[in-house]
């Protein structure tokens, strides 16, 4: 048995517990902030909030060595990765269209107000805006995508093991 790809999927599934229900409770408690789509939202909400449940799954199923659990917490996973590109996409997509309407809005600020040249500000906001949001949805999906080959792999990892457990009980029996 490789011990570091159980530890590892153990690893992700807490993570996906902590990070998932993280995400759920904040976008729950500020949904009603947010001026968007309250479905989008809801969603988005429901989405991570069902993936710190599977993670739940994924933890038990990589502790007590499950392969049923351990597929399923899988499943989700991959369709979450999924999911996650989707609206990923969709987002880094509605911050470049939209960018005249945030520098729009940053121009009408009262901190634009205070400054010698606010379209450079807002200008440069809405740079470091687009670089930061990029670049952390890819290193979110980079993570996800690591994230699934370990769990299929500890998964196949298990599945050999209980066929060969099989054939060493088969064996027993003559």
């Amino acid at each position: 048995m490789c011990v570091n790809t159980a530890r590892i999927a153990q690893i992700i599934a807490l993570f996906g517990f902590l990070g998932g229900g993280l995400i759920a409770i904040v976008g729950g408690l500020n949904a009603y902030k947010i001026s968007g789509s309250k479905a989008s939202i809801g969603i988005a909400v429901t989405v991570y909030a069902l993936l710190a449940l599977v993670s739940i799954l994924g933890l038990i199923g990589a502790a007590g060595r499950k392969l049923a659990l351990i597929r399923i917490y899988f499943l989700v996973l991959l369709a979450h990765l999924f999911f996650s590109l989707a609206t990923g996409i969709y987002a880094i997509f509605r911050i470049f269209k939209e960018g005249s309407i945030f520098l729009d809005d940053c121009m009408a600020s009262d901190s634009a107000a205070n400054v010698e040249d606010p379209k450079k500000m807002c200008t440069d906001g809405l740079k470091l805006i687009k670089g930061v949001t990029v670049t952390l949805f890819i290193i979110f999906w980079l993570v996800e995508i690591w994230g699934c080959v370990i769990v299929n792999s500890y998964g196949g990892q298990l599945q050999d093991e209980n066929a060969v457990e099989g054939v060493v009980k088969d064996t027993e029996a003559w």
